[in-house]
């Protein structure tokens, strides 16, 4: 029983990992190109400080 909870808990850990992934790729694809280049950053940049952090 105890191994179904854990792998149930797993399941939904990992699921909102990739949501929350989702969430803030979306972010920074709807972010206006004027906010990175005030930052000193790029785009690209940004998305892969986001994959760097899988």
């Amino acid at each position: 029983m105890a191994n179904a909870r854990n792998q149930f808990r797993n399941f939904f850990s990992a699921a909102a990992r990739s949501i929350g992934f989702a969430r803030e790729a979306q972010t920074i694809y709807r972010t206006p190109e004027e906010v990175f280049v005030a930052r000193g950053t790029t785009r690209q940049q940004a998305l892969r400080d986001l994959v760097d952090q899988l």
